[in-house]
C-alpha cells in the first residue's frame, strides 16, 4: 500500500464507477455540442490519414531517387 491508498488505480473507486465511466458521464450537453465533438473527432481522423498518406508518398518518391 503506497500513499495510504488501498485500491489499485485500475480498480473501482468508492463511488462504484471506473474513472472512464465517470469521464464518459460528464460529456453530454446539447445535440449541437455533441455534434461539434463528433465533427472534431472526424476532422482529427481525416488529418491523420492525410498526414500518413503524404508521408508514405514522400517515402516512395525518396526510394525512387536512391
Amino acid at each position: 500500500m503506497i500513499g495510504g491508498q488501498s485500491e489499485d488505480s485500475c480498480e473501482k473507486s468508492g463511488t462504484g464507477e471506473t474513472p472512464q465511466k465517470r469521464k464518459r458521464k460528464r460529456r453530454g450537453g446539447s445535440p449541437a455540442a455533441r455534434g461539434k465533438r463528433s465533427l472534431a473527432r472526424k476532422s482529427t481522423a481525416v488529418s491523420q490519414v492525410i498526414h500518413t498518406s503524404s508521408f508514405i508518398l514522400f517515402v516512395r518518391l525518396s526510394m525512387e531517387l536512391i
